[in-house]
């Protein structure tokens, strides 16, 4: 949610005037730290970031709506630059409460600011950690996936696929683990979700794998994200809004039958390769395309694409050092491998047989569990009514548990009827609708409350994966994972 925006425009030329007639502005303007990076830049670039930075903290007063000097004095605000040479607001008076989005650019003798402030709260879905149920992720499986497809597919760049919350898996879980199995990048969906991982403290490279408007371009190179080029169009755009002396790491998307985005003709890409050749304000790094059907068992198609791939690309005037990168999960775990530059792996690194079956196992180890503690038991008579609908009705005395997970967690309703394994690795049927929080199971015996059940996962030699959920709803295990709602903790374990 956003709680406050501010714009300002300063011209440059009556800040240095003002520098001038009074030394002593620029000590009320500039934080200490801020005074350093002013005293080591000269000419012209010392008064634009003077500038700048009196506009932008006028712009924050206005954000916060009081002006300079009530809630917001000079130095309660500091913007220093990143390690990309972009400007970032270190600390200021809200930043308890607000994320501080800012934007500094220059026209000629005029410098343009603006700031957003965006309320904490509203970045994070409350989690429940009081709530006795959890996500448990599993560290050691994923660095035994990762290893696996680098031993298999022989590749040189391993990109990490964490998109919507890392498959439902935990943004912050998964990239630690990630991080600590010496992944070599990683691939997100959109824009939001590379500058999350930024503001996590990920340095490596990060692969932005669907289409960022270009309006977005400032925050692309202040963030080093790199996009994808999927037009000309796009691509023409992007470069009139690239500002001077920013830097723009691309990759291009060739679309050779996915059907999704990216370029299809040959003619397009050439002029595309030639203008990012041409651009010193771009870095070339990447092209790539997807394949649509590497994880089923026909293969006519897959090489379909391949052979438009080739019909695109080949003799292209690209980079000595770019990155081709083809192989998605289906890709790196049954084919032959079109380019060995760098993979692109989400399902099979989370564990996931992406071809559910159709092709020969592959040793992946599911990374994600789901458990929970019993929250109340109790023995009911036969003819007793079960949860809602009374869809179930004892027909003998009967224990039945109570677990505290439901289908606001991502459990749907339509998994009434799956069982969940008990500590000693038996059986318990869920009885009865699965409601909004809760569900019951019909026990063996009675057992005491905070008895821990597995929802997913295994438990001695017994299993329910997720494939056993996905196959009940009529769907695919990544539908499963990615709904599994954030309310739900995940706790990284061995």
């Amino acid at each position: 949610m956003i709680i406050g925006q501010g714009i300002d425009a300063q011209v440059i030329s009556d800040v240095t005037r003002l520098a001038e007639r009074r030394p002593e502005f620029i000590d009320v303007v500039l934080t200490p730290a801020e005074r350093e990076v002013f005293d080591v830049r000269k000419g012209k670039h010392q008064m634009e970031f003077l500038a700048g930075r009196f506009s932008i903290k006028e712009a924050y007063s206005k954000a916060i709506g009081t002006g300079i000097g009530s809630e917001a004095h000079w130095h309660d605000m500091e913007v220093l630059p990143n390690e990309a040479g972009q400007p970032v607001m270190v600390k200021h008076p809200k930043q308890d409460e607000a994320v501080a989005h800012i934007s500094i650019s220059h026209t000629g003798d005029t410098v343009h600011s603006s700031v957003i402030l965006e309320s904490l709260a509203s970045l994070h879905q409350p989690v429940s950690e009081r709530r006795p149920s959890w996500l448990e992720i599993s560290a050691e499986a994923l660095a035994h996936n990762v290893a696996y497809v680098r031993e298999l597919t022989e590749t040189n760049r391993f990109f990490a696929v964490v998109k919507a919350n890392a498959y439902g898996h935990g943004l912050p879980q998964i990239v630690t683990a990630a991080k600590r199995a010496g992944v070599d990048g990683f691939a997100v969906a959109t824009i939001d979700e590379g500058v999350w991982l930024r503001q996590f403290g990920v340095k490596l490279p990060i692969l932005i794998l669907g289409v960022t408007p270009a309006t977005y371009v400032a925050d692309l190179a202040k963030y080093d994200l790199i996009p994808v080029v999927a037009s000309e169009t796009w691509l023409d755009d992007a470069l009139r809004q690239l500002k001077p002396e920013a830097t723009l790491t691309v990759s291009v998307a060739v679309d050779t039958g996915m059907g999704r985005i990216g370029i299809r003709n040959r003619a397009e890409l050439e002029r595309v390769v030639a203008k990012l050749n041409a651009t010193d304000d771009v870095v070339f790094q990447g092209i790539g395309m997807h394949f649509a059907t590497a994880d089923g068992n026909d293969t006519v198609y897959f090489e379909k694409q391949l052979a438009k791939w080739h019909e695109l690309t080949d003799k292209l005037d690209l980079p000595a050092d770019i990155w081709r990168h083809l192989a998605n999960s289906g890709t790196s775990l049954w084919h032959e491998q079109p380019s060995t530059d760098a993979v692109r792996v989400g399902a099979a690194m989370y564990g996931f047989d992406a071809s559910q079956g159709a092709l020969p196992n592959r040793e992946l180890q599911p990374v994600l569990s789901l458990k929970a503690e019993l929250v109340h038991v109790k023995q009911v008579p036969a003819g007793t009514s079960i949860s809602y609908g009374a869809t179930y009705t004892t027909t003998e005395p009967e224990w039945i548990g109570t677990v505290p997970v439901g289908y606001a967690d991502g459990y749907p309703r339509a998994l009434q009827g799956m069982d969940v394994l008990l500590p000693d690795g038996r059986r318990a049927e869920l009885v009865g609708r699965i409601a909004m929080d809760q569900f019951m199971i019909r026990l063996p015996e009675e057992m005491p409350v905070g008895t821990v059940v597995t929802l997913i996962g295994q438990v001695g030699d017994e299993e329910i994966t997720l494939v056993d959920l996905a196959n009940k709803m009529d769907t695919i295990p990544y539908e499963i994972a990615t709904g599994l709602s954030p309310r739900l903790p995940r706790h990284l374990v061995k």
